[in-house]
């Protein structure tokens, strides 16, 4: 979805097409990332925005002052319906455009597939085999960009309990995958990693395993020592309560639900998603204490 924001800059500083791909993708597949038909693997990325002379943190600027694309206001209806717990909704945008010939909207339909399985499962016209299509397609893509990572996050939330090796399969793949955004910018990495975190945890406690979420956990707990991010530091202190729910069930009850009603008044988008992991959690954790811990 960066490829229109390109072209914009582009434009704006009067160079041509050839000027910005040169000596990185060829002229076909360039044209077709401004139309946003394509993504680029994060060294492609690196070196158009080395040609068009700006950096990555200038150009997320610009890019979130231009008008939403068509692709970023379907996110923005994904990202609404599910707050709303619209689970018809987000299915018949999985029907409507899963097949669509532009990748980046194939990918929103995924999303909307994934969050009503991770969510609603029990969802009436509801199957689990777009996921295993799903993870075919992550499989066979060579070089993931940070479309795949995000997508795979959500498999990884997906995957059932039966399937262990294959949840840490796809764990494996994030990471390697994200690996190469290291030295490209701080703040994409920290995030996508925090994230890949946070997700982990979750598909582990569902599992079961405890103690390898701990691990995950501690992993974690280094990543954020330095980070000064509102919105990283909330997720964190969540994922630490929500652990918490499955070692100590009635202490950490307590301390999510005042948790939950403090983040009401924070001004942070992400904040209503915890709600829903909350309740999904919620039973499963009381559970396990009842049954291993107390």
């Amino acid at each position: 979805m960066y490829g229109a924001t390109m072209k914009s800059i582009r434009k704006q500083k009067g160079l041509t097409q050839k000027e910005v791909y040169s000596g990185v993708v060829s002229k076909s597949f360039y044209s077709d990332f401004e139309a946003d038909k394509y993504s680029v693997t994060v060294d492609k990325f690196q070196g158009l925005l080395q040609n068009l002379n700006i950096s990555f943190e200038e150009f997320l600027y610009f890019h979130n002052q231009m008008d939403l694309s068509d692709t970023q206001k379907l996110e923005k209806e994904i990202d609404a319906y599910y707050k709303q717990g619209k689970f018809e909704e987000l299915f018949s945008i999985y029907q409507e455009f899963y097949t669509s010939s532009i990748r980046e909207v194939r990918h929103l339909a995924s999303k909307a597939y994934l969050l009503v399985l991770i969510t609603n499962s029990n969802f009436y016209n509801f199957s689990r085999d777009p996921l295993n299509e799903i993870i075919s397609n992550l499989e066979i893509t060579k070089s993931w960009t940070l479309n795949e990572i995000k997508l795979a996050k959500l498999v990884l939330l997906s995957i059932p309990e039966k399937k262990m090796e294959e949840s840490f399969k796809i764990y494996k793949k994030i990471s390697e995958e994200l690996s190469k955004y290291m030295n490209f910018s701080d703040l994409v990495y920290q995030k996508e990693l925090a994230d890949l975190y946070f997700n982990r945890i979750q598909s582990l406690l569902v599992l079961n395993n405890i103690s390898e979420a701990e691990k995950v956990f501690q992993d974690y707990s280094n990543l954020m020592n330095g980070i000064d991010d509102l919105n990283l530091f909330i997720q964190f202190h969540f994922i630490e309560i929500l652990l918490g729910l499955y070692l100590d069930y009635y202490v950490s009850k307590e301390e999510i639900d005042s948790f939950l009603q403090r983040i009401d008044n924070v001004p942070v988008s992400e904040c209503h998603f915890y709600k829903i992991i909350f309740q999904i959690h919620n039973e499963k954790a009381k559970n396990y204490f009842l049954r291993y811990q107390k």
